[in-house]
């Protein structure tokens, strides 16, 4: 039964390839549904760099603080050899004579260990599969490989009072 005032829907049919297609909403997007998507995607652009930052922050904390580790380990070393002499640089070793100790700084399995007068075990760089000292110039080159993939590099100068 149709009330007075109500207008009954009529589906929309269409013909195609001889099949009988039926629309019961022929309306389309209204001037309000369009408004409401662009302000969605709109909500959404704007949230994309605050949810970047965040994941890329995340991602910076959880992984492995290697570069901050081999810079440490880069400003001990630069220490060390301002206050040495006697440099004897090997290629995965050097030794130096600190406060009249002989002082080693040597690859031992995966890290990097300090030992003074052929005692101690000071392991003061981790995960490390290859290290190389070598002289260049008159400067000091230590390149490291790391168990990830890592690779990394310093030039040290030496000071007058260390002999390579």
């Amino acid at each position: 039964m149709i009330f007075p005032g109500k207008r009954r829907r009529q589906p929309l049919a269409l013909k195609y390839r001889d099949k009988l297609l039926v629309l019961t909403n022929n309306n389309g997007f209204t001037m309000v549904e369009s408004l409401f998507v662009l302000m969605i995607f709109i909500s959404m652009a704007a949230l994309f760099p605050l949810i970047y930052g965040t994941v890329y922050r995340m991602e910076e904390q959880l992984a492995p603080e290697r570069r901050t580790e081999w810079e440490l380990f880069i400003l001990q070393l630069r220490k060390e050899l301002y206050m040495s002499h006697s440099l004897n640089i090997t290629d995965e070793q050097i030794t130096f004579i600190q406060e009249g100790e002989v002082v080693s700084i040597e690859k031992y399995k995966e890290g990097i260990r300090r030992r003074v007068g052929g005692r101690g075990h000071e392991i003061i760089l981790q995960e490390v599969s290859s290290v190389q000292f070598y002289p260049c110039g008159s400067s000091l080159c230590t390149r490291a490989v790391f168990k990830n993939g890592e690779k990394e590099r310093a030039h040290l100068h030496l000071f007058a009072g260390e002999a390579i």
